[in-house]
């Protein structure tokens, strides 16, 4: 009698659980937009279609592209969305292939098969490949944007980073610029200017920020953190959660007392970086200012 009520039980709460599942994802359906932006028809029957999806005025527009063809179902073969700019798809089926092709800018969320049809995905101007010794040193409860004063410090998670890229190792047409190193992978920005990028080969992932001097359009690097766990830690010494010393006024009004600036040099000082990076972000500097002369 016991087992057949805890079975009852059982499947109640899954009832529940599925259930509760269902009206969620009916309810972000119905709150949600799907509009076919682009529509390619090819030789071969095909026609791939680019849908935009937008859920609300606090979430950015969201990206899939479907392919279809008279014998066969529509399926999204493609979900994405844009780091920066608007979306830019590029198809084609050449000896029984489909290619397509999309801006440098995009953020590849999941790739799909379609039966009967191999497809190629390519990103214009190549696609930076994360090292999985890197991935696995990113974690769930990392910061991915540091606030205080002057600088707003922002780290791409694991996928956006290909798409990072962008204005640095490749313009926004997808063309490779001959004043990055090609062994740089960016991981971030400071004011959407200043990369915050690593070495691809290198141990633990030390962190660097690019520096220009005058009248160069070269990038220098210059090393921030020891490793990249290191970085983290120092963002969440740097990172001001209450919001008020987010504006550069803020460091006459607010200023951080020289005490605590003291102990977080104190704690960030490891290994040969340039600590000054860090004196000037908490003492209200502007950094692109100063690394972009």
């Amino acid at each position: 009698m016991r087992k057949k009520i805890l079975l009852a039980v059982a499947v109640g709460i899954l009832i529940l659980f599925l259930g509760g599942k269902y009206l969620l994802a009916m309810v972000q359906k119905i709150g949600c937009s799907d509009d076919v932006i682009q529509k390619i028809e090819m030789k071969s029957g095909y026609i791939m279609k680019v849908h935009q999806t937008n859920c609300g005025a606090t979430t950015n527009f969201g990206y899939k592209l479907t392919l279809t063809h008279p014998d066969k179902d529509e399926k999204e073969i493609l979900s994405y969305g844009m780091l920066e700019g608007d979306s830019y798809i590029d198809a084609n089926v050449h000896n029984d292939q489909l290619n397509v092709t999309y801006s440098p800018s995009t953020i590849v969320y999941s790739k799909r098969d379609y039966k009967g049809v191999s497809i190629h995905f390519e990103r214009k101007g190549g696609n930076a490949s994360v090292p999985e010794s890197f991935k696995g040193q990113r974690k769930s409860f990392d910061l991915d944007m540091a606030d205080l004063f002057a600088n707003s410090l922002i780290v791409y998670r694991n996928e956006e980073i290909p798409a990072g890229q962008v204005h640095f190792a490749v313009s926004e047409k997808g063309i490779p610029s001959t004043a990055w190193n090609r062994n740089w992978l960016v991981i971030g920005e400071i004011e959407y200017t200043l990369p915050v990028f690593i070495h691809r080969d290198e141990e633990n992932s030390p962190v660097y920020v690019g520096q220009k001097e005058r009248n160069s359009s070269t990038w220098k690097e210059v090393k921030i953190a020891s490793t990249y766990r290191d970085f983290q830690k120092a963002l969440k010494l740097i990172d001001d959660p209450s919001g008020n010393r987010s504006f550069p006024e803020d460091v006459k009004t607010n200023p951080l007392p020289e005490k605590e600036i003291k102990q977080n040099l104190k704690e960030i000082n490891k290994g040969n970086i340039k600590l000054s990076f860090w004196n000037d972000w908490m003492r209200g500097k502007s950094l692109p200012d100063k690394y972009m002369e």
